[in-house]
């Protein structure tokens, strides 16, 4: 049995001392996810990346809808408000009022009237009342919530069709061939056609990894595991598009195809939540890891967890230990062969003991 680690860089785990930590603790490959990046950040996580020996991963903010920019006048928007959102990359130089800007312009045809636009999973939801121009609605919040940028953004009830890459995952793919860019993250990859337009864009040689993360995904499933690399499934976005109890049903059904055509299959979204605050996980998460290695997961996914966690490196080498001790098990050979716990340096004296 094999089953890699993967992490996500951002503020939590960019220097020098947690790169290392986490290439020590056991992570193989480190995203650069683009949803929260722009041309600069990109280049500076890659020269970071680099002059460690780390040859990075990039992750496509793909076909999902986010909050790109905003101007209100309180950082919570209350019932009622009446308020403008613009699609698209700019809003008109003249506009007076509060607006939100999101991405995705193709997608203004697909919009009506009492239509509902929820963001993130903070509450906050909004009806459009009326399209006021060509890239433009009025809506009304009918859901109070937090307003922050790069939040992604569902229509209630609808699957809308969007580009599979965005402007900046072109431009972000083609910067990152040129620095050696080891593997693509697809995100919100909807069928064989969205793999091939990805595909088409970056040599043979570097993989390609579909994550699945809307039902229409899980519908096409035997088509884009057919031209794929590799699968990734985002509980956390699934969430959002299936309903929360269906989540470890539909994880187990990728497992079950993705075994078939023998592909490696991914899952990503709280692994070691507890851990983006505390140093010791709990006793469910372990739980979750032993049973997602039971089902025959190819890797572990540390998103948040090492992107802007406190602990990025005790949340890997915790992970890899998990890992080792079921790979034990599976051998036959729990409690015969010596497993040593993981260096205090790695997992903290906190959980150190814990374990």
């Amino acid at each position: 049995m094999v089953c890699k680690i993967v992490v996500t860089v951002g503020p939590g785990s960019l220097s020098a001392e947690s790169l290392r930590g986490m290439v020590e603790a056991g992570a193989e490959d480190f995203r650069i996810n683009l949803s929260h990046s722009d041309s600069t950040s990109l280049a500076k996580y890659y020269d970071i990346l680099l002059d460690n020996n780390i040859l990075p991963c990039i992750d496509t903010q793909g076909a999902q809808l986010r909050l790109i920019g905003f101007r209100i006048s309180t950082p919570v928007l209350q019932i009622g408000t009446i308020l403008s959102v613009f699609f698209g990359q700019h809003v008109p130089e003249h506009f007076q009022g509060d607006f939100l800007l999101v991405n995705h312009p193709e997608v203004v045809s697909q919009i009506s009237a009492g239509d509902i636009l929820k963001v993130d999973f903070g509450g906050l939801a909004l009806r459009v009342c009326h399209q006021t121009d060509g890239l433009a609605f009025n809506m009304e919040v009918v859901a109070s919530g937090k307003i922050l940028l790069n939040r992604a953004i569902d229509v209630s009830g609808k699957d809308l069709k969007m580009n599979c890459l965005t402007l900046f995952d072109r431009k972000a793919i083609q910067y990152s061939i040129s620095r050696g860019c080891k593997k693509i993250y697809a995100s919100f990859i909807s069928s064989a056609e969205d793999v091939l337009e990805v595909r088409s864009l970056v040599p043979g040689d570097i993989p390609i990894v579909s994550k699945i993360e809307t039902r229409l995904a899980l519908a096409n499933l035997h088509d884009v595991l057919e031209v794929s690399d590799a699968i990734l499934v985002d509980r956390g976005d699934l969430s959002r598009s299936i309903t929360i109890p269906m989540v470890p049903m539909a994880v187990n059904n990728v497992l079950k195809v993705a075994s078939a055509f023998q592909k490696p299959v991914y899952i990503a979204t709280n692994i070691l939540d507890s851990m983006m605050d505390s140093p010791v996980p709990s006793r469910a998460e372990i739980s979750d890891l032993f049973n997602l290695l039971e089902r025959g997961v190819s890797g572990i996914v540390l998103a948040a967890e090492a992107a802007i966690g406190k602990h990025p490196v005790p949340s890997v080498a915790l992970t890899k230990y998990i890992i080792d001790i079921y790979k034990l098990q599976k051998d036959g050979l729990l409690g015969l062969a010596e497993l040593p716990l993981p260096a205090p340096s790695l997992v903290g004296n906190e959980l150190y003991q814990w374990l």
